[in-house]
């Protein structure tokens, strides 16, 4: 696959320079300096990394790095529970899971499976397909959710971080879930999709890239919420979609891999964000994406991320404090204790 990130540019130029001044006759100490620069710029790893990457958003940061089969082994996996059956049978190092699977995982292991990094932040977006003569409800901050009463609410992921975001946010603008709005629980976002689009007058929780899909098929479609940006109004954090998990024993005893690994996805993350255009065929030639077109347009409102450390666990734990109160169950019956997060 082709080398993507700046620095990887910079080190094949490096390395042409060198091979020129030495076929001009003219290679000294200089240009070995510059080759074994190169050479350096291309970290490696103990042993190759074993990783499990989700379709969509949550898996295309990894896509720069599906090609570089001397670091990483890397599948892409359709559904969130078959990453979860690799970690759980410790046949992966690293996987891309939905938030709060993250802490099932850790919960379900016993502390065996850590959160190393925020890799998706919120694609949840409300859209609406304004009925005739109807203006649609376009809002901007959370008290506006309240001029959704008495709608109907087409949405999946009913169980996990969809539908507690949209409870959440509902009653924080005073409105009861259960009672001042219709929500329709489906199996799939197209599904969710279908019927929001078939029904005027209602209303679809739809993630990106479902979002720019139906777009092109309906000009009139309206998005009506980014609930990122309500989340990050109410809790003062971006809303967490999905973490690169890693087995507890792999931080212990490859701690220089993940170092390794570290660099290269906070490198593939920004040339994505910066260079959609290049990066869309890449994330569909790896599986992670069905439509070149679609994930150029969808990258902008993707969230694609890499965030570790103290900002990770402040984000993680805001949305975990909230899902304990909700249901716990969708972390797997406890909040997460300290040892959860790589610090």
């Amino acid at each position: 696959m082709k080398k993507t990130s700046s620095k990887r540019f910079l080190a094949v130029a490096l390395v042409l320079i060198v091979a020129l001044g030495t076929l001009a006759g003219c290679a000294g100490q200089d240009d070995a300096d510059a080759e074994d620069d190169a050479a350096q710029q291309e970290a490696t790893v103990s042993q190759v990394i074993k990783i499990a990457a989700l379709n969509g958003p949550t898996g295309m940061g990894m896509a720069p790095l599906v090609g570089e089969t001397d670091k990483y082994d890397i599948t892409v996996y359709q559904a969130p529970d078959e990453a979860l059956a690799k970690v759980l049978k410790g046949e992966v190092d690293v996987a891309a899971v939905p938030s709060n699977v993250a802490a099932v995982l850790f919960n379900k292991t016993e502390g065996a499976v850590q959160a190393a990094a925020i890799q998706t932040g919120g694609i949840l977006y409300l859209m609406e397909n304004p009925a005739e003569g109807q203006e649609a409800v376009v809002g901007t901050s959370a008290e506006d959710l309240a001029a959704l009463k008495g709608r109907t609410i087409y949405g999946s992921g009913q169980g996990g971080v969809p539908e507690y975001v949209l409870r959440q946010l509902l009653t924080n603008a005073g409105l009861d879930p259960d009672k001042d709005v219709n929500i329709q629980w489906l199996s799939s976002h197209s599904d969710a999709a279908s019927s929001m689009m078939t029904e005027p007058g209602s209303v679809g929780l739809i993630p990106e890239p479902f979002v720019t899909t139906i777009k092109a098929k309906n000009e009139n479609l309206v998005t009506i919420f980014d609930l990122n940006a309500l989340w990050k109004e109410a809790y003062n954090d971006n809303l967490p979609m999905g973490v690169m998990v890693v087995q507890k024993s792999f931080m212990e005893e490859r701690a220089a891999d993940w170092e390794v690994l570290k660099a290269d996805m906070e490198e593939a993350v920004a040339w994505i964000n910066d260079n959609p255009a290049e990066a869309a065929p890449i994330i569909v030639e790896v599986g992670i994406g069905s439509d070149a077109a679609v994930v150029e347009q969808a990258i902008p409102n993707s969230n694609i991320c890499f965030i570790t450390g103290a900002e990770m666990k402040s984000a993680l734990e805001n949305l975990y404090g909230i899902l304990a109160e909700l249901q716990p169950t969708a972390i797997g019956g406890a909040l997460p204790d300290e040892g959860f997060y790589v610090q």
